[in-house]
């Protein structure tokens, strides 16, 4: 049986490219590194390298078994400080999946929770992917997520916050003032495919008959509004988001005919979930008046 120490001689000397520096790095003699490689490699059965007088040369397998033993080792400190983390606090880290427009009114929603509970530590990870915000739960990788559609999965509850249109966000004063806008022509900046929003846009798109001109694809919406500032196109983002610090400046018009979207909160129905865990679901219903 291999250990995680000997995977982590085998990277120092790959990485060193030396079994000298590799020894001095890890603060053990030479011929105990070299020992340990040797030991391995009687274990799997193969060289992981090829030895000459003057240098040391990784072998094609060894290649394969460096990429292997990194995930191996990441891994085991990935779950060593989630150990850790328990042992730190009764009240491990709650993680929550956000979408970027959310942030605003979940940090309201968070503090509020941190008054109450104030040993509470947080985690928030952005999720645009259906797919991910899916896994994320089921692989009790998150405690609750954010998500703009319903998922529909069995062990799954969706609970619907509140819906929001679609604006365009344009430069100050570039349009004059009316009740909303077709975006059909318009140079678009809108979020990457495989997003959430995007999705939607698409789905809008072909619903409605056109074919949108999209000059800038960006990964976040924050990225979007500086291509906007600078003349570029305009952004199609939830009107949530355009009450943001960085949305202010901009005018917002509503997409002719209406884009809507729902927004909901997702947690795992088998999990147990605890009564910290349970207030931020109550406390992001209290925030939408539900």
């Amino acid at each position: 049986m291999i250990k995680i120490i000997q995977l982590e001689y085998f990277i120092a000397v790959v990485d060193n490219n030396s079994f000298t520096k590799a020894a001095d790095f890890l603060h053990i003699s030479q011929p105990s590194l070299t020992a340990t490689i040797k030991k391995m490699e009687e274990r799997l059965g193969y060289d992981l390298f090829y030895r000459t007088t003057k240098q040391i040369q990784i072998t094609e397998k060894g290649i394969q078994f460096y990429h292997h033993a990194i995930k191996l080792v990441q891994n085991y400190k990935q779950t060593m400080e989630k150990m850790y983390d328990l042992n730190l606090s009764d009240t491990p880290k709650i993680k929550i999946a956000l979408l970027e427009s959310t942030s605003q009114w979940m940090s309201q929603v968070l503090a509020r929770h941190h008054a109450e509970y104030e040993d509470q530590r947080y985690m928030i990870s952005e999720v645009h992917d259906m797919n991910e915000v899916t896994d994320s739960l089921l692989n009790f990788n998150h405690h609750v997520a954010i998500s703009n559609e319903e998922i529909k999965h069995e062990h799954i509850t969706s609970i619907p916050l509140y819906k929001e249109s679609y604006v365009l966000l344009t430069p100050k004063d570039e349009f004059p003032r009316k009740q909303s806008m077709s975006i059909e022509n318009l140079p678009l900046i809108v979020p990457n495919k495989g997003s959430q929003v995007r999705k939607h846009l698409d789905d809008y798109c072909t619903r409605i008959g056109i074919h949108p001109n999209i000059i800038v694809e960006s990964d976040r919406f924050e990225t979007a509004l500086n291509y906007v500032h600078r003349g570029m196109g305009y952004a199609v983002l939830p009107r949530v988001y355009y009450q943001s610090y960085n949305a202010r400046d901009l005018d917002a018009f509503e997409i002719k005919p209406k884009m809507i979207r729902a927004l909901y909160i997702n947690y795992l129905k088998k999990r147990q979930h605890s009564d910290n865990v349970k207030s931020i679901i109550q406390y992001s219903k209290e925030y939408w008046d539900i």
